[in-house]
């Protein structure tokens, strides 16, 4: 099994969880904030445990949305994750964003 059908099984695991309490719903996770050392510097980032064990993502300022509907044995879910944009300025003193469109799915 690949590295993006584990985080999508989670994904479908807690669907399960939410299921069997309630008839659906929508989940949103977020990461953990950046911590400024001072004005022009932060510590070094820490991603959020429960954000990556569903997401693979470890990159600050994104969120998971899930839109779950169904039953226990059959949820329904819509995920999307939405995270910073690609930009050349900021990966100069921040490093590498994978923007959107290298986001894991």
């Amino acid at each position: 099994m690949n590295k993006s059908n584990i985080y999508q099984q989670r994904r479908v695991e807690l669907a399960k969880l939410i299921c069997a309490k309630t008839s659906g719903g929508i989940a949103i996770i977020t990461t953990a904030p950046e911590t400024a050392r001072n004005r022009d510097s932060e510590f070094p980032y820490r991603h959020d445990s429960d954000f990556f064990y569903l997401t693979g993502f470890e990159e600050p300022g994104a969120t998971l949305v899930l839109k779950i509907a169904g039953s226990t044995s059959q949820p329904q879910l819509e995920s999307h994750l939405f995270c910073r944009p690609k930009d050349a300025e900021r990966e100069i003193w921040d490093g590498i964003r994978l923007g959107p469109e290298a986001a894991p799915s």
